[in-house]
């Protein structure tokens, strides 16, 4: 006897395509209250550093690309799978862009898939948007401009550092420190398994 057909749809379960909306925050945000700022800083490393810059050049995509991969493996992690608005700022991109990050934990999402996600983001950015993200690499940060959750990836000689400025009124410590922990072995697990985008 022969088995019946099934079509893929019955094989595997469906993939939303368009996700939620991913709430990365702890309280909502309270218009009447100041913010207050508080930075969680990362260890300056040289093996973060050359992962980014061997990916770099060796899959043909910016660094911006891969941060903003690692940052939607990093909040898949510890938030949830979903979409937030981002903010890009980086001296080779000029002004500042935002972009829809898709988040996620795992499959089906793969190293490979999220830097497909970040690269396509990227592409189809609009110039600056409202957002409570930011992600900036290199340069100085406005400290009277910044966003609920500022993560600022620099330069210090060979090494990378990773800052995590966040208002502790709509973040916990904990819940950054946790991002801040993630945040190294998400940019690993791309520059390391991670294809070329198409």
């Amino acid at each position: 006897m022969v088995a019946p057909f099934l079509p893929d749809e019955v094989k595997h379960p469906l993939v939303v395509a368009a996700p939620i909306a991913l709430d990365v925050f702890d309280r909502p945000a309270v218009p009447t209250a100041p913010a207050q700022s508080v930075t969680t800083t990362g260890a300056p490393s040289s093996e973060l550093a050359a992962e980014l810059d061997g990916a770099a050049q060796w899959l043909g995509v910016r660094a911006e690309e891969l941060l903003l991969a690692a940052l939607g493996r990093t909040l898949g992690r510890t938030r949830g799978d979903g979409a937030v608005a981002v903010s890009v700022r980086s001296a080779a991109l000029g002004s500042p862009l935002t972009v829809t990050l898709l988040c996620a934990a795992g499959v089906p999402m793969g190293p490979s898939e999220m830097l497909q996600g970040a690269h396509n983001a990227l592409s189809e950015a609009v110039a600056e948007a409202p957002a409570e993200i930011a992600l900036q690499l290199d340069g100085a940060a406005d400290p009277a401009n910044l966003p609920a959750l500022h993560v600022h990836v620099r330069r210090i000689g060979d090494e990378l550092r990773v800052d995590w400025t966040h208002d502790a009124g709509r973040l916990d410590d904990y819940s950054v420190e946790e991002m801040a922990e993630q945040f190294g072995s998400a940019l690993i697990e791309i520059t390391s398994d991670a294809g070329a985008p198409l």
